[in-house]
């Protein structure tokens, strides 16, 4: 009897044990998945950070890019209106005699007659506004580097050179200008 309660005793032990040693493994296993979905858990915040991050800088790079392209774009567009200015100058510069007059003779229409003072004028120019201002207190000098001219008196200065009158042209109209080019 005594021999009975002994292995029962043992057969308890084993079982406990048993039970002791399955509880381990599956608290071993409940571990090991703990571990693997915080591993994954980590895995997946530290991808989805970098992604993130990715999509930011690639982004702000693409928008860089954009504008960068933007701005050669109205720098292009810049040139290409500055050279047709330029090249609208050359033609004024290149009409033929009849028309370089009927276009000077337009600008002397538009100064009062009573001006008094001294007129530089490119070369072409001079001899045009010379026959033109006869009778005026207006002298004429050739000495200006480009054609139109300039009148100076006691109290103003007028800038009529063709680059000049261009270039106001072009304040004025530039605005509509580029609203068109650059929209």
């Amino acid at each position: 009897m005594l021999e009975a309660i002994f292995q029962g005793i043992d057969e308890k032990v084993k079982l406990e044990i048993d039970k002791i040693q399955e509880d381990q493994e599956e608290a071993i296993l409940a571990l090991g998945r703990d571990y693997d979905k915080e591993r994954e858990q980590k895995y997946q915040k530290t991808k989805d950070t970098l992604l993130q991050k990715n999509e930011r800088e690639t982004t702000e790079a693409q928008k860089r890019l954009e504008l960068r392209a933007r701005f050669e774009i109205q720098r292009a567009k810049r040139q290409i209106l500055e050279e047709a200015y330029q090249a609208a100058l050359l033609k004024i510069n290149k009409l033929d005699e009849d028309d370089f007059r009927k276009l000077v003779e337009r600008i002397v229409k538009a100064l009062p007659f009573e001006l008094t003072g001294k007129i530089k004028a490119g070369q072409r120019t001079a001899p045009i506004l010379r026959a033109l201002l006869a009778g005026r207190q207006l002298f004429v000098d050739d000495d200006l580097t480009e054609e139109g001219f300039l009148v100076i008196t006691a109290g103003m200065e007028i800038d009529l050179r063709f680059s000049q009158i261009l270039n106001q042209n072009r304040e004025k109209t530039d605005p509509e200008i580029l609203k068109v080019l650059f929209t």
